[in-house]
């Protein structure tokens, strides 16, 4: 099947008619570009969408899609993605809510017995024995204009996606598995692991774990400090205030300022009113009860009868798994 032209969809006459016929298009294949080195969001570049007859190369930087947001949140036949994670969180925050008929080849592979993570890339040259260019994989995609190179490399992206679809859904029914696959792929519209996470924050700062009860209530507010920081200046979180800058914070007697102007990771220099609310953070830390202070646990040894029982259970779901060829 040759590929339909790829066209590029940069105004708003373009993204009415690719969203008309997208509302009644059977099924459709997505992907997208996107640049996170030096935000805290990911920066949605591109967006690349295949149906039978049609192919579109959809440019964010040059047009609000709301509009396109609105059809795919409102179609009921599926969409079909690749390793879809990343892609998800970047429709949830533009549109605040997910596709309804969600599929992902890269969990049909899984059910095949491909592997458990198997690329992009791999999952076509083992199905159509066609190698990929990946020489644009680290580009800049919030370079205009696109290179011919780039726009072929994004096309290919949802093209043969929507070739190796049936197939693996062929596979699957032959196997039976097809209900596993799409009772699945159905967690994907749920939306509550992109809800921004307050919780636990302070288990992401390297080093975390050798501070006192006291410290790790200073540092959880810190943490959470640091994060929403991070999302309204829209920066990375090392960027607003290092791990290093964190556990020095948590560790110290008092609040002392110099440690935000030592030299390490954090790239942002606050500013007075910054400070004044991490001080502000830090103190109600300090003066909340031990009890309020996070837990943590070290990793526990099981005693010998647990440790053989899931020995046990390992080895059966491996020998069921071998059966399976899953």
């Amino acid at each position: 099947m040759s590929r339909p032209p790829a066209l590029m969809v940069r105004t708003a006459d373009a993204l009415n008619q690719a969203c008309a016929a997208l509302a009644c298009a059977p099924t459709a294949t997505l992907d997208t570009e996107f640049m996170r080195e030096s935000t805290y969001f990911p920066q949605l570049c591109l967006v690349q969408i295949a149906t039978p007859e049609a192919l579109w190369l959809f440019d964010p930087l040059a047009i609000e899609l709301a509009p396109l947001w609105a059809i795919l949140n409102a179609r009921t036949a599926s969409l079909i993605l690749h390793s879809a994670e990343q892609d998800l969180e970047l429709i949830y925050l533009a549109a605040h809510a997910l596709p309804p008929t969600l599929r992902d080849s890269q969990i049909a592979a899984a059910f095949l017995g491909l592997g458990d993570q198997m690329g992009y890339g791999n999952l076509v040259q083992h199905l159509l024995g066609i190698t990929l260019d990946k020489s644009q994989s680290r580009t800049n995609w919030a370079d205009r204009p696109l290179s011919e190179a780039q726009r072929h490399y994004a096309a290919d992206d949802v093209h043969y996606l929507a070739l190796i679809y049936p197939e693996l859904c062929q596979r699957l029914a032959d196997c039976g598995r097809l209900a596993w696959f799409e009772e699945d792929c159905a967690a994907l519209s749920n939306t509550q692991r992109f809800e921004p996470q307050t919780s636990g924050l302070w288990r992401r700062v390297r080093g975390q774990q050798l501070l006192r009860s006291s410290q790790r209530r200073v540092l959880q507010a810190i943490a959470l400090w640091r994060e929403q920081w991070a999302r309204q200046l829209d920066l990375p979180r090392r960027w607003v205030l290092s791990d290093e800058q964190a556990l020095e914070l948590a560790n110290s007697r008092g609040f002392r300022a110099e440690i935000l102007n030592s030299h390490h990771n954090a790239r942002h220099k606050l500013n007075p009113d910054q400070i004044q609310d991490l001080r502000a953070a830090v103190d109600r830390a300090r003066q909340l009860p031990i009890d309020d202070s996070p837990e943590w646990r070290s990793p526990s040894r099981l005693n010998p009868d647990t440790a053989a029982l899931i020995a046990l259970m390992q080895t059966k779901v491996h020998a069921i798994s071998r059966e399976l060829e899953i």
